[in-house]
């Protein structure tokens, strides 16, 4: 039983606090701005209007194609709307711009996850530590991409450094109550079971069962 892939939306979140139509009016008033649609574009995806957040990011990059974040941002609209390789594309297209974008490699890894394609997907997120090591969203992506491929090993490994790193994380703790489970390890995934519900994360009924029962 493994979890959805944490992250891949939009990465980089907007420092303005006006309004949808404030933004919509300074866009249409600087048609040649690519700031100005950027920044529309991240409120529109802020707001779940994704097709519309596309196509300001997309006017964005034609004005100013060297907009890294335009870029990466049209890759986590697509990762939500579930284009997945079209994800890759754009994001494969960032990281020829900067390869050391860590954003780029973790949407390729939640693509790839999306796609079932866990040994693709473990590759992309390696090469995000590569660059971030201490990575969160690599790490938990990481740990369930283990999980998906019976390294449960490996799913520890990665899971203890994210819990190491942030002690609240939920999602990583009930990862490690899955890696233990099926490593017959009952009494550790019963205190990573419990810890997760803790700290609120909606643990799936069916792994409490399977865990409480063991």
């Amino acid at each position: 039983m493994t979890e959805k892939p944490t992250g891949g939306k939009t990465t980089v979140e907007s420092p303005i606090g006006e309004s949808l139509q404030h933004l919509e009016r300074i866009a249409a008033a600087m048609p040649d701005n690519a700031a100005a649609h950027y920044n529309l574009g991240l409120k529109l995806a802020q707001i779940d209007e994704l097709d519309r957040s596309l196509d300001e990011f997309r006017a964005a990059l034609k004005l100013r194609p060297g907009l890294l974040e335009a870029r990466i941002n049209i890759s986590g609209v697509l990762l939500q709307k579930g284009d997945f390789d079209g994800c890759i594309e754009e994001s494969l297209k960032a990281l020829q711009y900067r390869p050391d974008f860590p954003e780029g490699c973790i949407n390729i890894g939640i693509a790839f996850m999306n796609k079932s394609m866990p040994e693709q997907a473990i590759e992309s997120f390696q090469k995000c530590l590569e660059i971030s090591p201490d990575s969160v969203p690599a790490h938990v992506n990481l740990g369930n991409a283990y999980l998906a491929v019976g390294d449960f090993d490996k799913s520890i490994e990665h899971n203890t450094r994210v819990v190491s790193i942030d002690p609240n994380f939920g999602m990583a703790h009930n990862n490690l109550a899955v890696a233990f489970h099926h490593k017959g390890d009952a009494q550790k995934a019963r205190e990573y079971l419990e810890k997760a519900r803790s700290l609120g994360y909606a643990v799936h009924p069916d792994l409490v069962k399977l865990i409480e029962e063991s």
